[in-house]
C-alpha cells in the first residue's frame, strides 16, 4: 500500500482548476483499474486555484510513482494549451510505502532519506517527510525498499557457514621447514616492510623467482590457451564501480584517490608554508582542497570493461582472453595484515575471458585444470580446489549460495605448514570464475546477434602462490622443483648479495 501528499504550485491562479484536475485523472484512473490497480486521487484547490493539494493512494508501488509523474504531464499539458499556465512546484509532503517482507530482520535496520523505518514481523514500513520529487521520479522509493530487504537478507545470513565444497585434492607432502616466510625472508633481506600497512619493497632475489612463476604460467597455462597479455589501469574514477556492482559496498575496502581540485602553486601556497614550518602534513587542509575521484583497483579486472564498452562484438573473432599482471591491487584489510599472505598491496594474476557462454565456460574448466596441474605438478605444493561461494555474492555477504555447473567460483587452497593443523590452515591463492552476463550487461557488450556475451575471471596474487610455495619448500633452493632451481639461478647469476655493517 502506498499513499502520498503532493502540493502542485503553479505559475499563476487559475478558474475552475478542480475541474481540470478531474478531467485529467480520469483517463489514469482508467488505466491503472484495466491493470488491476486500485487507485484515488484525492484534490484540494487552494491560494485561489494557485495550487493543489493532492492524496493519492495505490495498492502497487510503481502505480503510485507513475501515478504522479503521469499527473504532472497531464496537468502540464492541459493548463499549458488552455490558460497559458504551467507548473511551478511539486512537493511531497510525506510519503508512506508498505510492503511484504521474505524473511524478519534479527535487529533494526537504518536507512538513509527516510523519516522513519518501521518493521513488524515481515511487514515493513517507510514513511517520508518533505520528500524531493525528483528522487520519486528517480525510483529512490523503490531502490529503497530493494535495499531494505538485501540488508534483511545480508543480517540474517551473517554467522552461517560459507558454502565450500573440495572437489579436488593433492597428495599431502612432507614439510620439513616449518618457519614463517615473511620473517625469514626480511632477515634474508629478499623483502623488506615498509612504513605502510601491509607493503613490502621486494628485493632482486624475490623479484626473480615471481620471474620464474611469471614464465612458468605463461609456458603452461597462457600459451597452450591462447590468452594474450593486455595492460589494464590501476586506477578506477567512480563511473567504473558504479558499473561493476562494486560501488554498493567496497568503502571499508577501497584505497581511495584524491585529486587536487586546482593544480596552481597559489592555490596549494598555504599548504606548503604550513609544512615549510611544523615539518607536519597538513592533512585537513589537503583534503579541503582535493576532490575524491574514485578508487585504486580493488578488483582488477573491472578496469578492463571501459575497452569494450558499448561494443557489438562479431562472435567470430571471440572468445577474448587476456591476463594482466602489469601492476598492484589494492586493498584495505580491516581484519589486519600478515606476512606476504595478507597484504593491502599485492601483486595480482588477472586472468580474463569475454565470448559466448559456451565460450567462457569451457575457459572456466579448462583453465581449472590448468591451474590445478600448475601447482600440483611444476610448483609441487600441497593443494585443494574448492567450490566456493560465487565472489559476487559473497561481497554481496550471500555466503551459502552454491551457484551451478555454468556460473560460479572455484578456489585454489594451498596448505601453511606453519600455521599448524591440516585441518584448518590453508590459504587461497587463486580463484577462478564463470560470471555469466554480469559486466557485458553493466558494460552493455553484445554480440552481432544482439544477446549479452558472457565473462570469466580468474585472480591470484604473486605474494600468497609464492608464501605458499616457500611455505612448503622452504628457503633453500636446493629443495626446490628441478626447473625452478635451475632458472632462479640463472638469473641470479651474476648477482651479488648486499652486505651491512
Amino acid at each position: 500500500m502506498v499513499e502520498m501528499n503532493v502540493e502542485v504550485e503553479l505559475t499563476k491562479p487559475v478558474t475552475n482548476l478542480e475541474a481540470v484536475f478531474s478531467s485529467c485523472v480520469k483517463s489514469l484512473k482508467e488505466k491503472y483499474e484495466k491493470q488491476g490497480t486500485d487507485i484515488e486521487y484525492v484534490v484540494k484547490v487552494a491560494k485561489g486555484g494557485a495550487s493543489l493539494a493532492v492524496k493519492i493512494k495505490s495498492n502497487k508501488l510503481v502505480t503510485a510513482t507513475d501515478a504522479i509523474v503521469q499527473l504532472e504531464k497531464q496537468l502540464a499539458a492541459a493548463l499549458g494549451k488552455e490558460f497559458k499556465v504551467g507548473i511551478k512546484n511539486i512537493k511531497v509532503i510525506d510519503y508512506e510505502v508498505v510492503f511484504d517482507l521474505e524473511e524478519a530482520p534479527k535487529k533494526a535496520i537504518t536507512i538513509p532519506f527516510v523519516a522513519k523505518v518501521g518493521i513488524k514481523g515481515k511487514q515493513a514500513t517507510l514513511r517520508y517527510e518533505n520528500f524531493n520529487y525528483q528522487w520519486v521520479k528517480d525510483n529512490y522509493v523503490e531502490r529503497t525498499i530493494k535495499l531494505v530487504k538485501d540488508k534483511i537478507t545480508q543480517m540474517n545470513y551473517e554467522g552461517k557457514d560459507e558454502f565450500k565444497e573440495v572437489v579436488w585434492e593433492g597428495k599431502p607432502r612432507q614439510n620439513t621447514y616449518k618457519g614463517d616466510p615473511a620473517e625469514d625472508l626480511e632477515k634474508m633481506n629478499w623483502i623488506k616492510r615498509t612504513p605502510a600497512k601491509g607493503q613490502f619493497v621486494y628485493g632482486r632475489e624475490f623479484t626473480a623467482l615471481v620471474n620464474v612463476v611469471r614464465e612458468l604460467i605463461a609456458e603452461e597455462i597462457y600459451e597452450p590457451l591462447n590468452f594474450q597479455e593486455m595492460l589494464l589501469p590501476k586506477f578506477e574514477p567512480w563511473v567504473i564501480p558504479q558499473k561493476s556492482g562494486h560501488a554498493k559496498n567496497i568503502y571499508p575496502n577501497a584505497y581511495f584517490v584524491m585529486n587536487p581540485k586546482n593544480a596552481s602553486p597559489e592555490y596549494w601556497e598555504e599548504v606548503m608554508d604550513k609544512y615549510a614550518i611544523t615539518r607536519e602534513i597538513p592533512l585537513e587542509e589537503i583534503k579541503q582542497k582535493a576532490d575524491c575521484t574514485g578508487i585504486m583497483s580493488y578488483a582488477q579486472c573491472p578496469p578492463f570493461w571501459p575497452y569494450l564498452e558499448g561494443k557489438v562484438i562479431d562472435e567470430g573473432t571471440l572468445p577474448l582472453k587476456i591476463f594482466d599482471w602489469s601492476g598492484p591491487t589494492y586493498r584495505n584489510e580491516s581484519g589486519g595484515t600478515h606476512g606476504i599472505d595478507r597484504l593491502e598491496e599485492f601483486h595480482r594474476i588477472e586472468t580474463l575471458t569475454v565470448g559466448t557462454k559456451i565460450q567462457v565456460i569451457d575457459a572456466w574448466q579448462k583453465l581449472k585444470g590448468a591451474f590445478t596441474k600448475f601447482f600440483d605438478e611444476t610448483l609441487d605444493i600441497e593443494i585443494r580446489v574448492c567450490k566456493v561461494t560465487p565472489w559476487w555474492m559473497a561481497h554481496a555477504g550471500i555466503k551459502t549460495e552454491k551457484g551451478t555447473d555454468e556460473m560460479g567460483t572455484y578456489d585454489f587452497d594451498a596448505y601453511l605448514p606453519y600455521r599448524g593443523n591440516r585441518d584448518k590452515e590453508w590459504l587461497e591463492i587463486q580463484n577462478d570464475s564463470s560470471n555469466g552476463d554480469k559486466y557485458p550487461t553493466a558494460f552493455r557488450v553484445k554480440g552481432k546477434n544482439q544477446e549479452y556475451l558472457w565473462s570469466g575471471c580468474a585472480g591470484g596474487s604473486f605474494e600468497r602462490i609464492l608464501c605458499a610455495f616457500l611455505a612448503q619448500k622452504g628457503l633453500d633452493p636446493q629443495n626446490w622443483p628441478a626447473e625452478i632451481r635451475k632458472r632462479f639461478e640463472t638469473k641470479m647469476k651474476n648477482v651479488k648479495p648486499l652486505k651491512f655493517y
